[in-house]
């Protein structure tokens, strides 16, 4: 009969569960982002599509056009990109650049009711920036070597 240590049970970490934990992170951010983004670019899933987007961003916020692009293609592409676990950290980096000026925009109009949604994508976002892309991932399929996915406490990343 198998022994169950109850204290690594509690305290331990599982590098399996961890992946898929990251990898529904990465497909919840990137699902949401991707719907956002498909959107404003192409008027997708109820979206208004690019001109009007881009005119909402210039004249409501006060965004320039090529910010106001930059930040749709962002969400657009950084979402599948994510989803499907390729250039993950870059794409997590624009991301998080987006989700933070999203957040700084929106928190005069109070935290809870508006700059909460993109504060958590960013707080998301950064999570997946510092751990990366983890096993579930074209990353990890393309990886030349299994080493970068190791622990090492002298890593950064």
């Amino acid at each position: 009969m198998r022994k169950i240590n109850f204290q690594k049970l509690l305290t331990g970490t599982n590098n399996k569960l961890l992946g898929i934990s990251i990898l529904l992170l990465r497909c919840t951010i990137g699902g949401i982002l991707f719907v956002v983004g498909a959107g404003k670019v192409f008027g997708w899933f109820g979206g208004m599509g690019l001109e009007v987007t881009i005119q909402m961003f210039v004249t409501k916020a006060g965004i320039p056009a090529p910010l106001a692009y930059l930040s749709c293609f962002t969400e657009f592409v950084g979402g599948l990109l994510l989803i499907l676990g390729l250039l993950t950290r870059p794409a997590a980096f624009a991301i998080t650049i987006n989700m933070l000026v999203a957040t700084i925009m929106t928190l005069p109009r109070g935290f809870i009711a508006f700059a909460s949604y993109p504060f958590t994508l960013m707080i998301i976002a950064i999570v997946i920036l510092l751990v990366g892309p983890m096993f579930y991932s074209f990353d990890h399929l393309f990886a030349k070597s299994d080493e970068r996915f190791k622990t090492d406490d002298n890593m950064i990343f």
